[in-house]
């Protein structure tokens, strides 16, 4: 396979970004390709400059949103767990009540019952609202 020089990279780079529609658009796996079989010849540090992709899309195997192949299904996806459940005892007492009940958009459910510095912060970390005061 033909290894391009770092001046063809950076002009098939140019074209590309010239030529695509919107901001956010794909680089393209053969551009990809092209710049990976270049870090074996120029070096990795001198095709992220010329190519002005960063090191981690650069060498990243496949485009987001695909999972690998498990070998033991024998290419077929990893099945991941969409379900999982954490049950932890409530204090015992006559009639514990929580202080404080979280639903997140993905369905986990967080109940609080004593008002700790530590439970706080948790509490604050699922809601997004960067720590407590």
């Amino acid at each position: 396979m033909k290894v391009d020089s770092l001046d063809e990279l950076r002009s098939a780079f140019a074209e590309w970004r010239r030529r695509k529609k919107h901001a956010r658009e794909a680089v393209p796996e053969e551009l990809l390709a092209r710049a990976r079989r270049a870090t074996e010849k120029h070096g990795v540090r001198a095709v992220v400059g010329v190519t002005r992709v960063e090191r981690a899309r650069l060498f990243r195997s496949r485009p987001a949103g695909r999972r690998a192949p498990d070998a033991r299904t024998k290419g077929e996806p990893r099945s991941v767990p969409t379900f999982s459940r954490l049950e932890m005892s409530a204090p015992s007492s006559a009639s514990p009540r929580p202080i404080a009940e979280v639903e997140t958009g993905s369905g986990v459910t967080l109940r609080m019952f004593e008002q700790t510095p530590e439970l706080m912060g948790l509490l604050s970390a699922v809601c997004g609202l960067g720590g407590v005061r």
